[in-house]
């Protein structure tokens, strides 16, 4: 399988992650806001964010949905090269879910009437960057309620350090992922308790199919067996 052939096999199954679609928006950075975000604040709390836009120049920025009980799930990440904020932007309804930051990030704001009156009137291909984001969010929120409704956790959890996995192949010849997120945060994006996602866990260790986790990585240790629970239902 070629490098383009795996990209592509990855943006299919991917139900997490936003990859980049809309370098192009640089080009209009100038008529923007420039904004920094630290680590774990709302890039726009409330319902402050509905009639803006947003670019994601540096950093990564979670949509996070909260319950009363102060439970969390991570719906999806996006890095840079990104837009965010498009269903509050274009629905006008107030966010239920907070974008949060990831990391440290910059971000440029753009407001309603320079999107809908200066950006996109000029620029063709800045509105189908935006088509491009939108279509990829749709697919991957479709893949992600498939995996909830179809895959048991085993499952859940393979697909999505298959997507992760860095093909570097380790002295010993065993392949290795880095996740990028902790227990607790890898729990809130899977829709399940901690307790529960560390049970699973252990269970794919006394298995032999994955070595201990830890956020920066995770060790496979039969493939095949890997393979098989990441593409489970697919």
């Amino acid at each position: 399988m070629t490098v383009k052939e795996r990209e592509m096999s990855r943006q299919e199954l991917e139900f997490c992650h936003i990859p980049a679609q809309a370098t192009c928006w640089r080009k209009v950075l100038s008529l923007g806001r420039r904004m920094k975000f630290c680590k774990g604040a709302q890039v726009y709390p409330g319902s402050s964010g509905a009639r803006t836009l947003f670019f994601l120049d540096q950093g990564e920025v979670w949509l996070v949905r909260s319950s009363l009980d102060g439970r969390e799930k991570i719906i999806w990440s996006t890095g840079p090269d990104s837009l965010f904020g498009e269903t509050p932007f274009f629905d006008e309804l107030a966010p239920r879910s907070s974008m949060v930051a990831a990391s440290d990030c910059i971000v440029y704001v753009f407001s309603r009437q320079c999107v809908l009156s200066e950006i996109l009137p000029h620029n063709p291909d800045l509105m189908l960057a935006l088509f491009r984001t939108l279509a990829m969010k749709v697919r991957i929120l479709s893949n992600q309620t498939v995996s909830l409704s179809l895959d048991d956790l085993s499952s859940r959890i393979c697909k999505f350090l298959h997507l992760r996995q860095n093909e570097q192949v380790q002295e010993r010849g065993g392949q290795f992922v880095f996740p990028g997120l902790n227990q607790q945060e890898l729990a809130n994006l899977l829709g399940v308790h901690r307790v529960t996602l560390n049970k699973a866990l252990r269970e794919l260790e006394k298995a032999g199919i994955l070595g201990p986790y830890a956020r920066n990585e995770v060790y496979i240790l039969d493939e095949t067996r890997f393979r098989e629970l990441a593409f489970l239902n697919i």
